[in-house]
Parts: C-alpha cells; structure tokens; sequence
C-alpha cells in the first residue's frame, strides 16, 4: 500500500478535502455534497471537486474557483476487467490531487469510488480514501453488489448515511475499513415552521382544498423505488373511510402514467391528484397536514427531512434510514413496505387524531434541528476530516 502523507497542507495550513461525484444533476445525493462544499470551513479546510461524467444541471451552484473543479467525460472510458474507465482520467485525477495538495479525497457512490480511490492509489504518496455509501447498495443487482464488495478495499473509511446502512454493510459486505455513520442533513431555513406556513394557504387554494380538509402527501421521484402503487390502494381505503382525506404527489418520474392509469382504474378521481414538478416543494410540503413515504428501499431519504424541519406527521414505510427519523407512535408512525393495509391503517389514525398533527410540529422541528440539520451533517464530517487527517499526521507526520 502506498504511503500517506500528513493530512495539514504546508502551504496554506489547510486540509484539502477533494469530494468526488459522478456529476450535479438534480438528486438527493448531489445536493448532499453540494452543501458540503458550499458551507465547510474555509478557514480549516480547502475544498475540491471532480465530476467524473460531465458537470450536470446543478453545478452551477458548487461555489468554488474554476481551478478547484475537474470536470471529466465518462463517455470516453473504456472496458477493462475492473471496470469501465479511461486511464488519462485517472492521472488527470492523480495530478489533481497533487496540485490541489489534496489529503482526503470523499467519493460519493460507486463510480467515483472505483475513480477516485484508483486515482488515490496512484504514486508513492497518497491522499486518504473516504467512501460514502447513500443507498446504492440497496437495488444493486447481484453482479454490482460483487463488484462493490471489491471497489470498497479502496476506502481507508466508510460512511454509511445511516444505521440500517451500516448494519447492512457490515452483514453483506463486511469492509475491513471502519464504517461511520454520518445522518443527511440539510437547511432547515427554506422550511421553517413560519416560513412555510407562508405559502400554506395558497397552495390549499391552488389545489381546491377546503380548510376542514386533511391534505395526505408527498414530494418525490415517481419512481419502483417510492412504492407508489402501494400508496394508491391505501389511498383507496382512507378516502373511502375518511371524507375529510385528499391527497397530492408532486414530481415526475418514468412511472407517473402508469400511476395516473392506476389512479384512474381505482375509482380514486380528483381526490388524489399528480401535480408534475414543482419548482416550489418547500411551499407543497407546508400544505400538507400529512407527509407519507411508501419506499420499497431509501438510504436517509431528504424529502422525510424537509417534512420534519416542517413540523409534519411523517407515515413511513419501515425500510433504510427512514425509522431513524419517525419514532413510531411519537412524531408519526413506521409501517412495513408493500404493506397496504398497515399503511392505510397508519393513515387513518393520523387523519382521525386532530390533536396529534398538532402535538408533533414543535417535537418534529426540535428534532430536525438536533439531529438532521445542514449544520448537524457539516460538523460532523469536519469531525471525520479532522480525525483523518490527526491519524495521518501522527502516522506520517
């Protein structure tokens, strides 16, 4: 194994930290590091990044020089038995690196992983390998999953975005490198309790929501992953048993015909409604009296986190990271995935307890605010930064 140097930059008396992604297109994961490198320390700390397939819709907003963005085109790659990469990539990473006086580079899911760790490896000093796991791991096919089992040697650490996560890595993959586990976090500011009640009103009255009216609903991809279908039956019941219950999803995604179809099919009319992409999600989420996430997989998923900074009722299926954030019974209510009836049931008591929705909004913001806020998941990956590089000093120093 190749030597790592001291983890404090001579010249500037920084830790350079290099965050490598595939690009910044629009996800949960994207803004994850986005936020990272937007608010670090810069007095501790000398940011990085290395796109490695283009820079995507969002990489606009990654506030760094020019000449702190590497920016590569995966579609030049080539097929090999590790993998499919460009050898020229990886030393451009390499001198990167070195010109950057990187000493932790941050991959962030597999590709950059099998990148950023190859190109680590490269020369007699190297920077330290920190891997990030969100949820990928989960729907990986089995031929995926035995690669990743080999890619994560490369990691000197391992962060799981979760418990289950971390469980989950510890069962089926069994890494020799140490694995923390650092929650998402994002900024509460955009969905404070009374900011968001600002565009509350007007949003129930753009979708014709009376105000004796229970608003059921979500704001995610329409993708297998959300278990949307299951959502539908569910809906079915409450709306036959609660007058009171409507509901929205808002966003877009390859199943939303079918989904529309479905809705359709199951007699469920303009009480449950596709409202498309919304620019806007932190103004739906404060129309909501209800937030429900019916996931077949998550890692820590963001839209659970925006609907705690919110103060709303969460009903969550019982999969990732997803009971980290609703205690059953206190702030909400866990039930099993591809369930319909624990789903339907969890629903119905949310919509039949007016005191309760009430009760959770000041518990569900203390908590956001505590354990899933962008200052909480900045810290403590400085708190990871610094360990390393304190490792690699004592150990190179």
């Amino acid at each position: 194994m190749t030597m790592r140097s001291s983890g404090f930059c001579a010249r500037c008396n920084k830790i350079g930290v290099c965050f490598v992604v595939n690009n910044f297109n629009v996800g949960g994961l994207e803004k994850v590091v986005l936020d990272l490198i937007n608010n670090i320390d810069r007095d501790k700390f000398e940011p990085s990044v290395i796109c490695i397939d283009g820079p995507g819709k969002i990489f606009d907003r990654v506030s760094l020089d020019d000449n702190a963005c590497l920016v590569l085109d995966k579609s030049q790659s080539i097929k090999t038995p590790l993998g499919t990469f460009d050898p020229m990539s990886l030393w451009r990473m390499k001198q990167f690196f070195t010109k950057r006086c990187v000493k932790i580079v941050q991959a962030h899911n597999l590709g950059p992983l099998l990148f950023g760790g190859l190109s680590a490896h490269l020369g007699y000093q190297r920077p330290t390998m920190i891997y990030t796991e969100h949820n990928q791991f989960y729907s990986a096919s089995p031929t995926a999953r035995r690669k990743f089992i080999f890619y994560i040697r490369l990691a000197d650490h391992v962060v799981a975005v979760s418990h289950d996560l971390q469980r989950t890595l510890a069962h089926r993959v069994k890494p020799t490198a140490p694995v923390h586990v650092i929650h998402n976090g994002i900024d509460g500011s955009r969905f404070d309790l009374g900011a968001g009640a600002v565009g509350r009103d007007e949003v129930r009255a753009e979708l014709g929501v009376g105000g004796g009216e229970i608003l059921l609903g979500a704001g995610v991809v329409l993708s297998k992953q959300k278990g949307l279908e299951y959502l539908l039956e569910a809906a079915r019941t409450v709306i036959s048993e609660e007058p009171r219950a409507r509901f929205v999803l808002a966003g877009d995604g390859p199943l939303r015909e079918q989904l529309e179809r479905k809705a359709g099919e199951l007699g469920l009319g303009d009480r449950f409604r596709f409202l498309g992409y919304r620019s806007d999600m932190h103004r739906v989420i404060s129309a909501l009296d209800v937030y429900v996430l019916s996931s077949l997989w998550e890692g820590l998923p963001l839209a659970l986190l925006e609907a705690l900074a919110m103060g709303k009722p969460i009903v969550a299926t019982r999969v990732g990271g997803n009971p980290e954030v609703v205690l059953d019974g206190v702030n909400g209510f866990i039930v099993p995935p591809r369930d319909v009836g624990a789903l339907s049931h969890a629903l119905l008591q949310v919509c039949r307890h007016d005191g309760f929705r009430e009760s959770v909004r000041n518990v569900n913001r203390e908590r956001f605010e505590t354990h899933f806020s962008l200052q909480a998941m900045v810290k403590a990956h400085e708190k990871l930064f610094f360990e390393v590089a304190s490792e690699r000093h004592n150990l190179f120093g």
